[in-house]
């Protein structure tokens, strides 16, 4: 992919050089970090649209721009607070969003929203989530963790575990990993389970997939343990939620019978699906996740702009 003047919509638009490359640059981030503040992107603007509640990828798209010498114009609630109240379209809000702003990073709870509004605007947009298809800058800084703790991705079996029909994340993950020579292990409660399509792409990929209902079993299977809660908002009523929640949950005990080498990774917020007693384990990288997430999007703020 060639990154400058690109929207980024879909994990799909990475290929494996473009990931490395990104991990790379992402890792210089890391240093201009150390150092201090960058100029980098002086002079340049980002709007932050957010229809959907969020706390790091927002705060992480914003701080990324800041320290890259950018500014940022943002409104946490597009709901409640800007045109969408008078009946305005995306279409018309990316065309007028995108005259005040260099970047639009957006987060919606319908998928495919995202795209709709990119087709008009007149700047680069970034999917920051919309509904349960797809985070590709989530995905990123998953695997640049991965990338970062093991130095490479090939090799490693990855175990995804929680709400696999509904996580973008974790769907993101798998669109991703296809490029590299990974086994995936999958589980989760009955009726959650990864899509077919999902899981027939990654076998037309010629990867191993495997799907297990044994969650000590799965745990000492996996290098990377990749875990989402039960995705609330997605369920038509309490109840409904209710039946799958807390079905797995990764504790300090459990957390015995895997790897010594292993990682856990967690987009977060977390519910009840990791115990905080998990947390002093150094194999956790949920919260090491955050401080990443930052660097993989200064990253590709930088190639977006200057390629």
């Amino acid at each position: 992919m060639k990154f400058k003047g690109e929207n980024i919509l879909s994990a799909g638009q990475f290929d494996r050089a473009g990931l490395i490359s990104l991990f790379k640059e992402a890792s210089n981030m890391e240093k201009i970090v150390k150092k201090g503040q960058s100029d980098i992107l002086k002079g340049k603007v980002m709007a932050t649209l957010f229809f959907e509640p969020s706390t790091r990828t927002r705060f992480s798209f914003e701080t990324a721009m800041l320290r890259l010498g950018g500014r940022v114009i943002s409104n946490a609630d597009m709901v409640q607070t800007s045109s969408f109240t008078k009946l305005e379209t995306l279409e018309d809000t990316g065309k007028v969003v995108s005259q005040m702003a260099d970047v639009i990073v957006m987060r919606h709870p319908v998928a495919g929203s995202v795209s709709t509004l990119a087709k008009f605007s007149d700047v680069p947009v970034i999917n920051a989530g919309d509904g349960s298809a797809e985070h590709p800058t989530q995905a990123l800084l998953d695997l640049y963790t991965i990338w970062k703790n093991f130095g490479r991705i090939d090799g490693l079996t990855v175990g995804m575990i929680g709400d696999l029909k509904n996580s973008r994340v974790q769907h993101s993950q798998c669109e991703m990993l296809k490029h590299f020579k990974v086994k995936f292990v999958l589980c989760s409660p009955k009726g959650l389970e990864m899509s077919k399509e999902i899981v027939e792409e990654l076998h037309r990929k010629k990867l191993d997939v495997q799907a297990v209902n044994d969650l000590k079993k799965f745990v000492g299977m996996v290098d990377v343990l990749s875990v989402s809660r039960i995705q609330k908002e997605r369920f038509v009523s309490e109840r409904e939620y209710k039946k799958f929640a807390g079905t797995f949950v990764i504790n300090a005990q459990l957390m015995k019978f895997a790897k010594k080498s292993a990682i856990v990774i967690h987009p977060l917020p977390r519910v009840d699906e990791i115990s905080v007693d998990v947390d002093d384990d150094p194999r956790a990288k949920y919260f090491e996740q955050v401080k990443n997430g930052v660097f993989v999007r200064m990253a590709l703020l930088k190639k977006i702009f200057k390629g």
